[in-house]
């Protein structure tokens, strides 16, 4: 905390308004991607419009879909608590989230068939590859758009 103040003071005194214009810029940042975090709870489900999607593609029987939403019902608001509580860092978070899945996926298992569980598997990594891939091209949009309002905002046009 002292050493960013530091720097912060040091950059003010400093005449180079480049310097303290990104600074500010990647403090705004942080302090908004910290304020705006995504709702974690969007990691923890399959993105499919219903549970009736997943039922129908993992071919659920009505007993195993009703336990599904039984074991879901459980878990998701130990999963949502964890996700307001901003007095945890993201590792500690993380941890947490990890061990609840944990558990959750026990239950789970006890009564999905094994071919079943696979496909549930495999739904859930493409829809986290496609959750990385969306982040990924949002973080090189807001990139951009951080460039180009540099660039509008130096002096000589950005050239």
């Amino acid at each position: 905390m002292v050493l960013g103040l530091l720097f912060f003071i040091s950059i003010f005194t400093q005449k180079n308004k480049m310097r303290y214009t990104l600074v500010l810029l990647l403090i705004f940042t942080f302090s908004f991607v910290k304020a705006q975090r995504p709702g974690m709870m969007e990691d923890f489900e399959i993105r499919y419009d219903s549970m009736e999607q997943v039922k129908a593609e993992l071919k659920l029987s009505d007993e195993q879909f009703a336990k599904w939403k039984e074991v879901n019902d459980r878990y998701y608001p130990q999963l949502a608590q964890i996700e307001k509580l901003d007095s945890l860092e993201n590792r500690q978070r993380m941890m947490r989230v990890r061990k609840i899945q944990k558990d959750r996926d026990a239950e789970l298992k006890e009564f999905i068939f094994a071919a079943q569980w696979e496909k549930y598997e495999m739904m859930q990594r493409t829809a986290q590859r496609e959750r990385m891939k969306s982040r990924r091209q949002e973080m090189i949009d807001k990139r951009k758009q951080r460039m180009e309002e540099m660039k509008e905002e130096e002096p000589d046009g950005g050239q």
